[in-house]
């Protein structure tokens, strides 16, 4: 074990990356089983987090590009949130590449920002049906 902190935030970023990677194979398997095709069309909620708030900014406006994105303090005030949304719009052809390219490139671009990538929800708001990795406790370690 090392003391340096670049590299416990590398294996941290690894580790954590590793796990969302298979949240999402888990979350699209979830998905597909309950009928989602590539087809539907689904909105996708996300969160990033960070303990800077201008790296969080910096993040936001990346991902402005794309998404409608949001920063603010976290209830605990030490850090603070990113918000992003396809809201009112959507995304369609979420199988489990592009969930999984998604999930990817979310954790790589928090991390060139020095935040993490928390959670998503997709919502199918035809059926009223969301599915969302804060359900998912894997750990594929």
């Amino acid at each position: 074990m090392t003391d340096d902190p670049q590299h416990i935030w590398t294996d941290y970023y690894a580790r954590l990356r590793r796990r969302r990677i298979a949240e999402a194979r888990i979350l699209q398997s979830q998905m597909s089983a309950d009928g989602v095709t590539d087809d539907t069309i689904l909105a996708l909620d996300f969160k990033h987090f960070g303990n800077v708030e201008s790296d969080l900014r910096r993040l936001a406006d990346q991902l402005s590009e794309n998404y409608a994105m949001a920063v603010s303090p976290s209830t605990d005030t030490e850090s603070w949130i990113a918000l992003g949304t396809t809201r009112p719009g959507g995304i369609d052809g979420m199988n489990e590449e592009r969930c999984t390219d998604w999930v990817g490139f979310m954790c790589d671009v928090a991390n060139s920002y020095a935040c993490v990538f928390s959670t998503w929800t997709l919502t199918d708001p035809v059926r009223q049906l969301s599915w969302t990795n804060e359900s998912i406790d894997v750990d594929p370690e």
